[in-house]
């Protein structure tokens, strides 16, 4: 009985370790410098610096951009996602969005192992 009971609590910790680093990503926040217009989730982002905070829940990510000195606040949802190791510094990942303009694709954060994605 004691075999068994040290293997269940062997798998819950095994289970918990593993869980750890996601739950440590439910909510940040970094800055980021916009050198050119872009888009996010449809909406305009102009040149400047942005104050992002994120809240997670499973693997969706609430996103706030909130320019610094102005009253521009953009939210979006986007997808997190873990990867293997963390990034040295913040950055935007620039692609096109579906009609053609380019986009924020995604936010990579600095010491952290996540990224956020945005269709």
């Amino acid at each position: 009985m004691s075999n068994r009971r040290s293997m269940i609590v062997i798998v819950a910790l095994l289970i918990f370790s593993l869980a750890a680093p996601i739950m440590a990503a439910d909510a940040g926040k970094a800055k980021f410098a916009v050198t050119r217009p872009l888009y996010v989730a449809g909406s305009e982002i102009g040149i400047g610096t942005y104050d992002v905070q994120w809240e997670s829940s499973g693997d969706t990510s609430n996103v706030t951009f909130s320019a610094i000195g102005k009253s521009l606040v953009i939210k979006a949802q986007g997808k997190i996602e873990q990867v293997s190791k963390k990034f040295d510094y913040n950055s935007l990942v620039i692609g096109k969005d579906s009609t053609g303009r380019e986009a924020i694709r995604q936010l990579q954060f600095r010491g952290e192992n996540i990224r956020i994605l945005f269709e």
